[in-house]
């Protein structure tokens, strides 16, 4: 086991991996898979970040038993699915620099992954939330391997997602008039025409249109 564990490292660290992928290492060494997974779970070797889906730390972060980065862990966990993706809500808002208040979930919103409850990666609450594939593709930001809604659109995804029990109307509105004067109105303008009608309502209820 020590050999192929030996291998994972060096061939994978710092990457996210897809259990197929664990697969065809299996098949080289003649190792069981399950078990495998099991092991390298168990002893710290990988993070799990969804099923079939796994963070396989550097030696470093396991020799010194360092934690990852949680949002670099699942950026990759989200680049390897080849989905579109982008950090929300709560978590977003702190990427914008607009706010310092803690957040103990990290909000990720995809077209195409969804879970109903809270998970924990590295031991960290994550929420998976998942939207229409046409509000993935606008209104992000790019910055040192993260992917993130800008104010404008994060203050939008509020409002929508209220809709849907993700965050509460009163809370989605309460952010909207918190961030209202520091949001660029034009964009706001232009970054609603992607969501239905009765989010550009509550902009407009809010003299911000």
């Amino acid at each position: 086991m020590r050999l192929v564990t030996r291998f994972l490292l060096s061939r994978y660290g710092g990457k996210a991996v897809t259990k197929a992928d664990l697969a065809e290492l299996c098949g080289r060494f003649g190792v069981d898979l399950d078990y495998f997974v099991n092991y390298v779970i168990r002893y710290g070797y990988v993070v799990r970040i969804l099923r079939g889906l796994y963070y396989v730390k550097t030696v470093e972060e396991f020799e010194l038993k360092r934690a990852p980065d949680l949002l670099r862990v699942l950026s990759l966990g989200m680049e390897r699915l080849g989905v579109g993706w982008y950090f929300g809500l709560y978590t977003a808002l702190r990427l914008n620099g607009v706010t310092h208040e803690y957040y103990d979930v990290v909000f990720v919103l995809s077209d195409s992954v969804y879970r109903p409850k809270l998970i924990r990666v590295a031991g960290k609450k994550v929420k998976f939330v998942k939207v229409k594939p046409s509000l993935v593709g606008f209104g992000l930001v790019k910055r040192s391997g993260l992917i993130y809604s800008d104010l404008e659109k994060t203050v939008l995804d509020f409002i929508y997602l209220s809709r849907y029990g993700s965050v509460s109307r009163e809370r989605a509105v309460a952010v909207l008039r918190e961030y209202a004067d520091v949001l660029n109105k034009e964009k706001l303008a232009e970054c609603v025409k992607h969501y239905p009608k009765t989010v550009r309502r509550v902009l407009r209820d809010e003299r911000l249109l």
